[in-house]
């Protein structure tokens, strides 16, 4: 069995990726669909901030469609494969309307519903499943970043917001730990764990550079439960396997730059993994 993990395509899937697909049985895809140099370079400028507001709402909604639009293509790219695709979403992606730092109070059809009504798109949001007899534990969707509860990290001195960062990540862990099984296969998450290809390593203007971003939900989970994979996404700096304990710990890469991986189990569940670059 060939199963694809990609992710991170934000607006791009190169020609070579899609013919990779073509000898998946199935694929994981780690979010992060759409993609907006602009409104990137944005958002990092004024992290924490409301940049809707600071830009004005006109030109932050034209980023904003921008970025949306190219995610629904790659969706519907990914729908024309013809596999069985499990999605778990990304930070980057509408999966909501209610957030105006996403929408600038546009009307858009949430990403879960357009791939709820594709063809072959799967969304995921938490929990296990057995896929081809395969036990898969997906988690996606955003979780808080490990500097964001640091009393040392980017929100130390904004006292309120740390405290509801580590309000929110204390009930995260506990939603990922009432998952916990000792058969679980393959752990799939946008985020990486924290302390595993977690330093941000941007070559740009980001308050973030040189901190961790990983979730500690993932590192807890592996450490107690020791998944035999687990698989993430999010950090476009890293590609590569890192082992905790038994857990092999694969970075998948970013789609955008032509990066995937291509995990192969045989009938004895011996697992082969082979990195896309």
């Amino acid at each position: 069995m060939k199963i694809l993990v990609i992710g991170d395509f934000h607006g791009k899937f190169p020609k070579k990726l899609k013919e990779k697909a073509k000898e998946a049985d199935f694929i994981l895809c780690t979010g992060d669909f759409g993609g907006s140099k602009k409104l990137l370079k944005i958002i990092f400028k004024y992290l924490g901030e409301k940049w809707w507001e600071i830009v004005g709402l006109k030109k932050a909604r034209e980023y904003i469609l921008e970025d949306y639009n190219s995610g629904v293509k790659i969706l519907k790219q990914l729908d024309k494969l013809n596999k069985p695709i499990y999605i778990v979403a990304g930070n980057w992606d509408f999966i909501t309307k209610s957030k105006l730092e996403r929408t600038a109070g546009l009307n858009l059809v949430n990403y879960p519903t357009i791939i709820r009504n594709s063809k072959n798109l799967k969304y995921w949001k938490r929990g296990i499943r057995k896929v081809y007899g395969i036990n898969i534990l997906a988690f996606g969707n955003q979780v808080t970043a490990g500097d964001y509860v640091d009393k040392k990290g980017f929100y130390k001195n904004k006292p309120k917001k740390l405290l509801k960062h580590i309000k929110d990540n204390k009930k995260e862990i506990e939603q990922i730990m009432k998952h916990g099984r000792k058969d679980v296969d393959i752990l799939f998450a946008h985020y990486p764990p924290y302390g595993y290809f977690d330093v941000v390593r941007y070559k740009g203007e980001n308050p973030m550079n040189g901190k961790h971003v990983g979730f500690k939900g993932y590192t807890k989970y592996i450490k107690k439960y020791q998944p035999r994979l687990f698989i993430s996404g999010h950090m476009h700096e890293y590609q590569g396997l890192k082992k905790l304990g038994k857990t092999d710990m694969i970075a998948t890469g970013a789609a955008l730059n032509g990066q995937a991986v291509i995990i192969e189990i045989d009938d004895k569940k011996k697992i082969k993994i082979k990195f896309i670059k």
